[in-house]
C-alpha cells in the first residue's frame, strides 16, 4: 500500500482551504504539514491553529505534522490541536527521543522520527518499537522546491533492510513521478509530494500522475 501525504507547505496560502479540498476529491487521505521554527531550519511556517481548524475541516482526514524545530516541547501544542501523526527530528535532541515517543503515544497520537541525510538510519534501530513511521529526508530541509538527493536510494534500502517489509517508511524532498517510482522501488511506501501536486495546472491530474507512477 503506497499511500501520498501532499506538503501544504507548497500550496498557496492565499487559497489553502480550495487547494486542500481539490487534493482531498483527487483521493488524497494525508497531509503532511510542516512546521518550522527559523533556528532548527531558517524558514517560518504554521502554528498549532492550522492543525486545529484542518482537523475541524477534515476530521476523517490523518493530519500529518512534520516538526522541524529545535524545541521539542511544542510536541505538546500540536498534540492538543488534534494532529493524528507527529514526527520530529532525531537531530534536534537525540536525548529527548524515548520521553517525547513516550509522551506521544500517552497522547493517543501515532509517532514518528526524522533523519536528515547525514544521520545514519541506524541510528533508529533502538526506537522501533515506539515508532509508528520513520521519515527520511532526501532533501536537506527547511525548504520546498529542492532536488531529491540520488544517494538517498541506497539510504532507502538500509532502512528497509532495517525495519522489515511493511513498516511505514515516508520520504520528503523532491519527489514526482519520477524520483517516487525510484524510491519506491528502494523501500519507501509514503511520499511527501509538494511542488509537484501543488505546482501543476492541475491537483487532481498530479495526484493521478504520482498515484499511477508508484
Amino acid at each position: 500500500m503506497k499511500t501520498i501525504a501532499p506538503s501544504i507547505l507548497n500550496a498557496n496560502n492565499l487559497q489553502l482551504g480550495q487547494e486542500i479540498e481539490q487534493a482531498v476529491r483527487a483521493g488524497i487521505h494525508r497531509f503532511h504539514i510542516d512546521i518550522m521554527d527559523g533556528h532548527f531550519v531558517p524558514n517560518l511556517s504554521y502554528g498549532p491553529q492550522l492543525v486545529s481548524d484542518f482537523k475541524a475541516a477534515y476530521p476523517a482526514v490523518t493530519a500529518e505534522i512534520h516538526l522541524m524545530v529545535d524545541e521539542l516541547s511544542l510536541i505538546e501544542k500540536f498534540a492538543a490541536a488534534g494532529a493524528d501523526l507527529i514526527e520530529f527530528h532525531y537531530e534536534a535532541a537525540p536525548e529527548q527521543v524515548d520521553h517525547w515517543l513516550d509522551y506521544l503515544h500517552g497522547q493517543h497520537v501515532q509517532a514518528g522520527l526524522v533523519l536528515n541525510p547525514e544521520t545514519p538510519v541506524a541510528v533508529v534501530q533502538k526506537f522501533l518499537p515506539k515508532l509508528d513511521q520513520i521519515l527520511l529526508m532526501t532533501v536537506h530541509p527547511g525548504f520546498g522546491g529542492q532536488s531529491f538527493l540520488p544517494e538517498s536510494l541506497k539510504r532507502l534500502q538500509e532502512l528497509r533492510q532495517l525495519v522489515g517489509p511493511d513498516f511505514p517508511v515516508e520520504v520528503d524532498g523532491g519527489i514526482n513521478d519520477q524520483t517516487g517510482r525510484k524510491a519506491s522501488a528502494a523501500g519507501a511506501n509514503v511520499f511527501v509530494a509538494g511542488s509537484y501536486i501543488f505546482g501543476g495546472k492541475s491537483i487532481a491530474e498530479q495526484v493521478k500522475q504520482l498515484q499511477q507512477a508508484l
